[in-house]
């Protein structure tokens, strides 16, 4: 494993799953070969765990929450001050009607319009509440899958940006801003997970494809979006005609200097393009 992508996965793992250097330390050997996944696998399945219980709490409170909402307004709308909830305050209603209905000469409890109206209430009143809580728990379930398919893939992402060697401020502050605005744009687009690598979605959720109907890969889609806020280290040219070579950089290629870069950036016919690319590589050349 390349040094860089061996600081890459430790602070991702530090990141996500607040690993101690120790913790990642004991994922390598002595040569700093990644040998051992099985904390990073057991701290998956603890987070997916905590996620179920939150979720099966929430829905517990939404349903207590729930039924006490229904208790208050049927209390409300047959005039009852009582502490009975549940099963025993519909109850005590019942036994209310059937009293009524008795001294009416109504034998059948059942049948009364009252009873009637009450059931089909509270019947409705649940299938609501359950059907509002479904609905919350989907959409949290939703959200949770797609952070963390999002978060492999961040981690491809930043793996392609760092082979193309992009030209980033010197100070780590404004580096980390530039990377973070990049990643927030591919965090924006629709992605499905498959066994050969994340999917891209258009709007509808079908496959995204260029104006030829030829599908869009991750790769290609993230280069789009990487293309528009950097630019990239010049490939060192080799050549045995070394000296030519040189000559030509310093005329029309990318200058080698500090000083080379002022001269390009006084140019007035200069484009906005370079004038940003020109100002980035003056800050990682020396005098």
């Amino acid at each position: 494993m390349k040094a860089e992508e061996q600081t890459l996965l430790n602070e991702t793992l530090v990141k996500v799953f607040k690993f101690t250097e120790e913790q990642v330390s004991g994922l390598y050997n002595a040569d700093g070969d990644l040998i051992d996944l099985k904390i990073v696998t057991e701290a998956d399945e603890k987070r997916y765990a905590k996620f179920n219980t939150e979720k099966q709490s929430q829905l517990d409170r939404g349903i207590k929450e729930g039924a006490q909402k229904i208790e208050k307004a049927i209390k409300d709308k047959y005039a009852i001050e009582s502490d009975l909830i549940g099963i025993d305050l519909v109850d005590t209603i019942v036994l209310s009607k059937i009293e009524e209905a008795t001294k009416g000469q109504t034998k059948d409890v059942t049948k009364h319009p009252d009873y009637i109206k009450l059931e089909t209430s509270l019947d409705k009143k649940l299938k609501e509440r359950d059907a509002d809580w479904e609905t919350k728990l989907s959409e949290r379930e939703r959200e949770f899958n797609k952070a963390k398919l999002f978060d492999k893939i961040k981690e491809k992402a930043l793996l392609n940006l760092e082979t193309r060697k992009p030209i980033l401020p010197t100070d780590p502050r404004k580096a980390q801003v530039w990377k973070d605005t990049y990643l927030n744009e591919l965090k924006n687009a629709n992605y499905q997970e498959s066994e050969d690598g994340p999917i891209v979605l258009d709007k509808e959720g079908g496959i995204l494809k260029d104006t030829h109907g030829n599908k869009i890969t991750f790769d290609e889609f993230e280069k789009s979006i990487s293309d528009k806020y950097f630019d990239y280290q010049a490939a060192e040219q080799r050549s045995s005609s070394g000296n030519q070579q040189s000559s030509q950089a310093g005329s029309g290629g990318e200058p080698k200097t500090k000083d080379g870069c002022l001269e390009r950036l006084r140019d007035p016919k200069i484009t906005p393009e370079d004038r940003k690319k020109f100002t980035l590589l003056m800050d990682t050349l020396k005098d």
